[in-house]
């Protein structure tokens, strides 16, 4: 825990000090905020702050690039078969008698 502690503040001193200040938060997110910060940052809400804006710009993924990707996929394979099923209706049905024998034009 020691070397994770002295990680913290070499990072904070990197950082330098900033103030923030942030008005009108209902209390159920700045308590969430504060126990994530916690948790999370030892009580760093800055670093907290920069992991939060950073998951907003798609730094880190948010859970849904799994359900976009398969959404891609889907879409991908919807217009392949789309494409298969026009290719099949431009081609002219073959018509064959009964004695093996193809029918085009008319002509026989």
């Amino acid at each position: 825990m020691g070397e994770y502690q002295e990680k913290v503040e070499k990072i904070k001193e990197t950082v330098g000090r900033k103030s923030l200040f942030i008005q009108r938060v209902p209390e159920q997110i700045k308590t969430r905020f504060m126990e994530l910060a916690k948790a999370e940052f030892e009580d760093d809400y800055g670093m907290l702050l920069k992991k939060l804006v950073e998951v907003y710009d798609g730094f880190y993924p948010t859970g849904h690039e799994g359900i976009e990707a398969k959404i891609d996929i889907l879409a991908e394979e919807v217009a392949k078969i789309q494409e298969q099923l026009k290719i099949q209706q431009e081609k002219k049905p073959v018509k064959r008698m009964l004695s093996g024998r193809i029918i085009e034009g008319g002509r026989k």
